[in-house]
């Protein structure tokens, strides 16, 4: 595919005016307008289909079929929600509230955030890009698009389709990497949105510092698969490697390790080889019956770059465990085989760090409390997937540790189910989106109330000069009494009635006399 050049820094300079000039002539506010860039966005999206299909083949070598079924469709749903939902999510919402405060019109508006800032990163191109823009433009804001310079095919399309299909002015798309990134971090935006490495998070949220921006970081992190004795082992093995084949395991929530007892380990092994040989097998007509080599498989994706492989390549030569599935490396093809390594030590270099790639290491553990121990002793996982058939053994692992997700016997699904909100915790991510959550982490929750003149005959207690009587009159009015077990409308909530019709009466004197 042919490639765009990176955007100039004075060209940033110009998108930058551009995108606040919209914020600040407020038509990016209007639903109509929302509206009618969200269907755009839409039709962007399903008038080149096979464009994207093919920008990310080149990019990813990823098969057609996963580039579908885990962006363009789920992308698609994504916009028929927001665009269905919309006018219910932006509508202004009443708050309730005391007797006191019942006429002040106490009111939560969701407005625009003002200039967003979206960050891709290029394992997920599509969804991770497009995405929080379909927030963005949900919740009335203008953007600066920034793709991943490593699906460059898939960047270089984003930017000749956008200023065909979007409002040119308030949706701009920047190229480049590590200059043009530093350079948009220098400009203050009203939100930043980046998906991609923790490290590159920090660095994201020390530049928004400065400027005290919000943020949202989509991370990542070592997310364990927990199988439990009881778990069904064949569903399993389908489910744990259908996650490492999908995108060759470079997939944020991918499971990173598997954490299992001595038993279960012969077992679960076992159930990988049937997933694997399943997954790939034998070419049709074939007089052998031997399957394809992985690494020669065009329906699985290759390492994105060859410092990628690079990195894999010597995670393997370091490690300390026992290669007992795959290993086969191609550096022609670019693709690693899945591979499974047992006798893994939680000092080992697989266990250092988010493999992000299609390595899964077996830690052999001898109970449930072992697991929980191993999860709280490190950063917060963006997922823990935990396989098991026993409801006591979910909620024990789920009520004892902390993630951003939790699925009980899938992976990756979280990610695809309509109104489930995506993100993580602490060290895995800030803040989340999907849905309505994408509209409220580009949404201002403006507070509004509307206190009517006449209520200072209610309210005049609270003027100087302060008399005890003033006093005694406000904590009637206003006292937050602590209720007992099973108390109802008490004496409590009895003064506060006499207290405004006292204070009514009052007031209406003061105002005859």
């Amino acid at each position: 595919m042919e490639s765009t050049a990176f955007t100039s820094l004075d060209q940033i300079d110009d998108a930058y005016t551009s995108v606040v000039e919209a914020k600040n002539s407020y038509n990016t506010r209007s639903i109509s307008y929302r509206k009618a860039q969200i269907k755009q966005l839409g039709w962007l999206l399903q008038n080149h289909e096979k464009q994207f299909e093919a920008a990310v083949l080149s990019d990813l070598g990823r098969p057609a079929f996963e580039t579908i079924s885990a962006e363009l469709n789920p992308m698609k749903a994504e916009i028929n929600e927001a665009y269905s939902h919309l006018d219910k999510w932006a509508k202004p919402r009443k708050v309730k509230t005391s007797m006191v405060w019942g006429l002040a019109q106490a009111t939560v508006y969701p407005e625009p955030k003002g200039v967003a800032l979206i960050i891709g990163t290029w394992n997920f191109p599509i969804v991770l890009t497009l995405g929080p823009l379909l927030g963005a433009i949900a919740a009335g804001n203008s953007a600066i698009l920034k793709p991943a310079e490593q699906a460059p095919a898939t960047a270089a399309l984003l930017a000749s389709l956008i200023p065909k299909y979007l409002d040119n002015q308030a949706y701009k798309v920047v190229l480049g990497a590590v200059e043009q990134t530093t350079k948009l971090l220098e400009l203050k935006f009203d939100h930043i949105f980046y998906t991609g490495s923790g490290n590159i998070g920090k660095i994201i949220a020390r530049a928004a510092a400065e400027h005290l921006t919000p943020i949202t970081l989509e991370l990542g992190g070592k997310s364990p698969a927990i199988v439990f004795d009881d778990a069904n082992i064949d569903v399993v093995g389908r489910r744990i490697m259908w996650g490492k084949y999908t995108n060759a395991g470079q997939i944020c929530i991918a499971p990173d390790y598997v954490l299992t007892t001595r038993e279960m380990q012969p077992k679960l092994l076992e159930s990988f080889r049937a997933a694997l040989a399943e997954f790939n097998p034998p070419p049709k007509g074939s007089s052998t019956s031997e399957a394809t080599p992985l690494v020669q498989n065009k329906s699985y994706s290759k390492i994105v770059s060859s410092n990628h492989f690079n990195r894999i390549s010597k995670l393997l030569d370091t490690t300390k465990g026992e290669i007992v599935i795959g290993g086969q490396r191609d550096e022609a093809t670019q693709k690693i085989e899945i591979t499974v390594v047992t006798g893994v030590k939680p000092d080992d270099a697989l266990m250092e760090s988010e493999i992000f790639g299609p390595i899964l290491p077996i830690l052999v553990v001898d109970s449930a409390d072992d697991m929980v121990k191993y999860i709280n002793a490190h950063d917060n996982p963006l997922a823990i997937y935990v396989f098991t058939q026993a409801r006591r053994n979910r909620d024990y692992i789920f009520e004892r540790t902390r993630s951003g997700g939790f699925v009980h016997n899938d992976v990756l699904v979280q990610f695809q189910i309509p109104g489930l909100p995506f993100g993580g915790h602490g060290p895995s991510g800030m803040g989340n989106y999907h849905g309505k959550a994408s509209f409220d982490t580009f949404s201002h929750e403006r507070a509004s109330a509307s206190i009517p003149t006449w209520m200072d005959v209610l309210l005049a207690s609270r003027y100087p000069p302060y008399t005890p009587q003033k006093l005694k009159m406000l904590m009637l009015a206003t006292k937050a009494t602590i209720k007992k077990e099973g108390a109802s409308f008490g004496l409590g909530a009895t003064l506060k009635v006499i207290a405004v019709v006292v204070a009514l009466v009052a007031g209406f004197k003061k105002l005859q006399s």
